[in-house]
């Protein structure tokens, strides 16, 4: 399965306020208040350890988030900002984006072959390639 990889940790969008018990830190950013949905940037204990897609969405998902979606251009930028605020930026960031059922190899680059964890098309891509 080929998945689409960011930046040192992984993006939720939070749905709840409870915390992840592996997580050793985050930061929750949340442009209204604390009005949903707000963005979770997730570290976790084990430096060493890379997480695999399935525990990146399971991490989100324990702290009623799950991994970011980018729906817009607008959205995209602020991601851009958090991402260039942090201190912390040797490794990845896992996102909700992934290469459809049926498309295990990466021979094009077709945008079609790509969906959101919700099955929603890639209809928004701005500056994500697959690597």
């Amino acid at each position: 399965m080929d998945l689409v990889k960011l930046l040192t940790a992984l993006f939720c969008v939070s749905l709840g306020s409870s915390c992840a018990s592996r997580l050793l830190g985050g930061q929750r950013i949340c442009r209204r208040g604390t009005d949903l949905p707000c963005y979770k940037i997730a570290y976790f204990q084990d430096g060493g350890h890379r997480l695999t897609f399935d525990e990146a969405r399971n991490a989100c998902r324990s702290d009623r988030g799950e991994l970011l979606s980018v729906e817009t251009e607008n959205e995209q930028h602020l991601i851009e900002r958090f991402v260039q605020q942090l201190q912390a930026t040797h490794g990845d960031f896992w996102i909700g984006f992934r290469r459809s059922h049926g498309y295990l190899e990466s021979r094009s680059n077709c945008s079609w072959q790509y969906r959101w964890l919700d099955g929603s098309l890639a209809t928004f891509r701005y500056g994500v390639r697959n690597r």
